[in-house]
């Protein structure tokens, strides 16, 4: 990613000088000569759905500070977005952020299921500076430096699988600088809206199910039939899933935000992914009791597959934004 960044190979979709302006056409033509050649460019992980955001509402000096060390893969992000009591309902959110009298910004409130904080290098928080407006307005949108500014702690969660990739964040009277604002003061639902868009497109994209299938075919030579069928479905499951990500792909590279059909593949992607990880421990018999080797990859690859229906909106929100926006029912 460090050498073909420069190029605008790594990102092909997005603008010049961090891209290629690619479209669709071209877009294949240079992954199909990545592949040829075996190079595989490294994923950015969150900020796969920052750089969209900080494109489509950054600044310019926030452009040029930001994006050629993100693509590089020199700079690594967390989402300050959910709280202990704003999850599924974000906008109710009550992190505060303050001006101060020489124009910063003074924050106070807590943040939960923060992926990476413990080792990001900057962050975006969606914080309240109008408590009196409604919910989804006097929200701002603001680019903060996790490893300088003082007044932050991290703290990471243990989770069921015995690691941390989740923490709470604690905020207490953090400054942040006056040009930390991304889009306009109190105009941060708009540019979070195009965050999580990006993000449930990541969150489906993020499982390599054609290789779990592959893994479960081997195992399952021999098997009898009904395990075939439950095989059979999860290939159609996988090539349903191949084409809407087609669409939603489609939609980004012609400069279009994904919107609620994101929020479709994301709803089949992670129920999809739960039932291959059941089935692949399911095969496995007794070696998924083993600690090492593939049991111990199978019971970690089900453990996290569980909370796939609540990182990146739960699957209950997602049900909504799908009844909503693409089958026009009243709101819940």
């Amino acid at each position: 990613r460090r050498a073909l960044a420069p190029t605008g190979y790594a990102a092909p979709h997005l603008p010049e000088p961090y891209g290629l302006g690619a479209g669709p056409l071209q877009q294949l033509a240079v992954q199909r000569a990545l592949d040829e050649a075996g190079i595989t460019v490294s994923g950015l992980g969150i900020a796969t759905w920052v750089v969209p955001s900080l494109l489509a509402h950054g600044t310019p000096a926030q452009q040029r500070e930001h994006l050629g060390p993100t693509l590089r893969g020199e700079r690594l992000w967390c989402q300050l977005f959910s709280e202990p009591g704003a999850g599924s309902d974000l906008a109710s959110l009550r992190t505060r952020a303050e001006r101060t009298e020489d124009g910063r910004w003074r924050i106070n409130g807590q943040k939960v299921w923060t992926s990476a904080a413990q080792w990001a290098h900057h962050g975006i928080l969606l914080a309240r500076t109008d408590p009196a407006a409604p919910k989804h307005q006097g929200l701002t949108y603001f680019l903060v430096d996790m490893r300088n500014t003082p007044g932050i702690d991290v703290r990471p969660l243990k989770e069921i699988t015995g690691e941390s990739l989740f923490n709470e964040v604690w905020f207490d009277d953090a400054i942040l600088p006056a040009d930390a604002v991304v889009g306009e003061v109190d105009d941060g639902w708009r540019v979070a809206r195009n965050t999580l868009g990006n993000e449930r497109v990541h969150m489906a994209d993020q499982v390599a199910f054609d290789t779990g299938l592959e893994a479960v075919i081997a195992r399952a030579d021999g098997a009898d039939g009904s395990v075939r069928v439950r095989i059979g479905a999860l290939l159609a499951e996988a090539h349903a899933l191949a084409c809407i990500g087609l669409r939603t792909t489609l939609l980004q590279v012609s400069g279009l935000e994904p919107g609620a059909g994101a929020s479709v593949r994301k709803l089949v992607q992670t129920l999809h992914q739960q039932r291959l990880a059941e089935l692949t421990l399911e095969l496995l018999g007794p070696e998924g009791a083993v600690r090492e080797g593939p049991g111990e990859r199978a019971v970690h690859g089900l453990l996290m597959s569980r909370c796939l229906t609540i990182a990146g909106g739960t699957t209950q929100v997602q049900l909504n934004v799908v009844a909503e926006r693409l089958l026009g029912l009243p709101r819940d």
